[in-house]
């Protein structure tokens, strides 16, 4: 075979095996790869942990110490009392009302006592200033609360009569009463009084009594 021959044949075969390798691929062109796909995550992101707060010393205050009601006696109160007829004037009790002061129990007591043996009226109560009846001046009174009394129907004091003192101020150690006066004469049938109460208003109570005829305010001590 010459060498142009041989090459011809070689050309041959090489034409065939391409053929046959091109043949060998019956699958459909799947088209371009697709990318791979990145899993995107849509995860909320994690919340942190919430911290713990350290408890501190407390600061909140202590409880406050309820003070206790002082127990007020039965039938005593601050509010003003008069006797079922008051104003009107009540029987004749003389011109004078000697005043002493005792202690009781849960209580102290302030007494005027009368010569004549009329029944009493009266009003008793708190008033911010001691103001004369009559007169409207003010009048000057020991004590932090002042308790103005009335009383019918007093008249003028006989002629030579002494005026009564007032309790000293050793009978008055001890109790919640800083001052209270002796009655001496009325103006226009009402004699008048001032008690004079140390640090506050106190409930007190008021009666009426006979034989003899005596006006009794009593003021818790509690």
């Amino acid at each position: 075979m010459t060498r142009s021959a041989r090459r011809a044949t070689v050309a041959l075969v090489v034409v065939t095996v391409g053929g046959g390798v091109a043949a060998c691929s019956d699958d459909p062109d799947p088209g371009p790869s697709p990318s791979p796909s990145v899993a995107t995550s849509s995860a909320a992101p994690t919340a942190s942990p919430t911290a713990s707060a350290t408890p501190g010393p407390s600061t909140s205050s202590p409880a406050a110490t309820a003070i206790p009601t002082p127990a007020v006696p039965a039938g005593f109160a601050l509010t003003d009392v008069m006797s079922p007829r008051f104003p009107d004037l009540g029987g004749d009790l003389g011109g004078v009302g000697i005043v002493r002061v005792g202690r009781h129990s849960g209580y102290d007591r302030v007494v005027w006592e009368f010569p004549g043996a009329g029944t009493p009226t009266y009003r008793v109560r708190y008033v911010d200033t001691p103001i004369a009846d009559g007169s409207g001046d003010v009048v000057a009174v020991t004590g932090d609360a002042f308790l103005e009394v009335l009383i019918t129907s007093v008249g003028i004091p006989d002629d030579g009569v002494a005026r009564p003192a007032d309790p000293t101020a050793s009978a008055l150690t001890g109790t919640v009463i800083a001052e209270a006066n002796a009655i001496f004469g009325g103006f226009e049938g009402y004699g008048q009084s001032f008690i004079g109460v140390r640090d506050r208003e106190r409930p007190f109570k008021v009666s009426a009594l006979a034989g003899p005829t005596r006006l009794v305010v009593d003021i818790a001590t509690g």
